[in-house]
């Protein structure tokens, strides 16, 4: 195996737990060191230095690789193996910044099922990260692992019992629907006793009215909070339905993408496999169920 080789099966060795993390991400290639620098003369340039000011206005935000040593994400330009960054990332999930500065170790084409926003894959290593923010970082992963874990699991113990059970699972996400959908209209008719009787009490304690009164201003009352309601709700909503509709594309496309690109790196033997495993499963579980 050549040397060029060793190198790159040592970058992408994975000294530390990593996850993948909606972030913020702002980068810099800093004037310090070049392609050729080695990793010992690169930490001793970027020690003691102070991280130039941020000119940033707006950042994207992408689906990283990270873990307290290093990280990976997706990028427009094609950065050289050698180059220093300015580093700022924001978690998302937790709201918490981080800056440092950080080492080109490789850059690759990225999914080439994407839709080629972000062409190039860079792997980045933190090479002045100071201990409370690697901390952070080990912690943040940790917790989110464990959350990650806790989810997978529920999740596949849901979708066996649902395999398991359908008519019981079918039934008993009809009845919980039907549960939720009681309590609302409960809560709902709650919400607008009270506001009646509030109202009520406003109007005979401001304007003396009988009971025939009250009740019509109030009623006029409520219909004008109702159609300002409705209005709002009306401006409001169709950008909120159109945000989570491109979310939830974007998550699609990037799932299909993600399936399409681990299909196309699977060799013949490996997709038999795959096919025959999905095939005998999906066979067995008909015959069972019938």
């Amino acid at each position: 195996m050549s040397s060029n080789a060793t190198d790159n099966n040592n970058y992408n060795r994975r000294l530390a737990l990593r996850i993948y993390e909606q972030i913020n991400l702002f980068y810099q290639i800093l004037p310090y060191g070049d392609s050729s620098a080695t990793s010992g003369s690169g930490d001793s340039r970027l020690s003691g230095r102070q991280l130039p000011a941020s000119n940033s206005i707006e950042n994207d935000t992408l689906q990283a690789n990270i873990s307290a040593n290093g990280m990976s994400f997706t990028c427009k330009e094609r950065l050289q193996s050698g180059d220093y960054l300015q580093l700022r990332i924001l978690l998302l999930s937790s709201m918490t910044t981080v800056s440092t500065c950080g080492q080109v170790v490789y850059c690759k084409p990225s999914n080439p099922y994407e839709d080629g926003r972000y062409p190039h894959t860079v792997g980045v290593r933190f090479v002045n990260l100071s201990e409370t923010d690697a901390e952070l970082l080990r912690r943040h992963v940790e917790r989110r692992k464990r959350q990650s874990l806790a989810i997978t699991v529920l999740a596949a113990a849901l979708i066996l019992g649902a395999l398991a059970m359908p008519d019981l699972a079918w039934a008993v996400l009809i009845g919980l629907l039907h549960h939720i959908w009681e309590i609302a209209l409960h809560l709902a008719h709650l919400l607008f006793e009270y506001l009646e009787m509030g109202l009520d009490h406003v109007v005979e304690h401001l304007f003396h009215t009988g009971t025939h009164e009250t009740q019509v201003i109030v009623f006029y009352t409520i219909v004008v909070i109702g159609a300002v309601a409705l209005y709002l709700l009306g401006r409001k909503l169709p950008g909120v339905v159109k945000r989570w509709y491109n979310a939830l594309g974007l998550f699609a496309s990037r799932k299909k993408s993600s399936c399409l690109y681990f299909w196309d790196q699977q060799s013949g033997l490996d997709k038999l496999k795959i096919v025959g495993i999905s095939a005998s499963a999906l066979t067995v579980y008909l015959y069972l169920s019938f």
